[in-house]
């Protein structure tokens, strides 16, 4: 797995408190294996049930027989993609709270 990396919108400018919290967001395997285990799978995507942050981690893992690129979002969502497989992940388990840097709510803004 590789470091946190944030990139900012096109067209925004960079926000110096996010990309702080960006860069100091860290998964270890063993944080990668416990988000991927309390997620569940989207498979129409996650659409409008999570935020979104300019913020992913991203690393390669196997799984049912492939090797997946994945990239987690700080945003409580992630995807796994072999080749034009996509599959789309979110977490809204406790268990993820302190894996990610937000959490998704009833996207009311509270």
């Amino acid at each position: 797995m590789e470091a946190a990396v944030y990139t900012p919108e096109v067209g925004r400018a960079p926000d110096p408190a996010l990309e702080a919290s960006c860069k100091a967001w860290a998964l270890d395997r063993a944080g990668v294996a416990r988000f991927f285990a309390a997620s569940r799978e989207y498979p129409d995507g996650t659409q409008d049930a999570f935020y979104w942050l300019p913020c992913t981690i991203s690393g390669q893992l196997q799984a049912e027989g492939r090797t997946w690129d994945y990239r987690i979002n700080a945003a409580a969502t992630a995807t796994w993609t072999s080749g034009d497989v996509v599959r789309t992940f979110g977490c809204t388990a406790a268990a993820c709270a302190p894996l990610v840097l937000l959490m998704p709510d009833d996207n009311s803004g509270r």
